[in-house]
């Protein structure tokens, strides 16, 4: 059976492994070929309510609420403030679970200790299972180094709302792909 792909992103109120998360996003992709618009791909988004983490004892660091007061306005708002459909972290993990599936799944998240961590340490926190086998994440970060790829040469909109974050990821990814020659474009 053939893996399927999903890039992670989480924007959170810690580092921690056990940090309160405020959104979720995932997007499913195929490593090979051009990089679609992101209307054109299957995604998930959800706010998460900080509340229903704080309750479980997830973590909120001093530094990293700094750190959000530093960011723009409308990145706050987002995070942090955006009331709107915010769900209890153990519905926005049944749902991203849903939306990955039961496939032979590879989840791909920026860094080796954060997006698949923390959402990895979310699951055992709700009493959930993961959705894929832990030996079936990836790092980004490793790839983007390996194929010569810089942050900075990455698209820089909508910078820490997790959906682009993600979209993003999956650009530089496929751009490291290229510099170390493997899954060229299809055009």
């Amino acid at each position: 059976m053939p893996n399927s792909n999903f890039m992670v992103d989480i924007e959170t109120l810690s580092t921690r492994p056990d940090a309160v998360i405020v959104s979720i996003a995932a997007i499913k992709f195929d490593r090979q070929g051009d990089l679609p618009k992101l209307e054109n791909m299957e995604t998930f988004y959800k706010r998460v309510s900080r509340e229903s983490c704080e309750v479980l004892g997830m973590h909120v660091d001093p530094k990293t609420m700094e750190w959000w007061k530093k960011q723009e306005e409308d990145v706050r708002f987002e995070a942090l403030e955006n009331p709107a459909d915010r769900l209890d972290i153990k519905e926005a993990l049944r749902e991203l679970s849903q939306f990955i599936g039961k496939s032979n799944t590879i989840i791909w998240g920026n860094g080796d200790d954060f997006d698949c961590t923390i959402l990895g340490e979310s699951y055992r926190i709700c009493n959930q299972q993961t959705p894929w086998k832990f030996w079936n994440t990836r790092d980004v970060r490793t790839v983007f180094d390996l194929g010569n790829v810089t942050p900075w040469s990455l698209p820089d909109n909508h910078k820490h709302h997790p959906i682009h974050d993600c979209y993003r990821q999956i650009f530089g990814l496929k751009k490291a792909f290229r510099n170390i020659n493997i899954y060229q474009p299809s055009s």
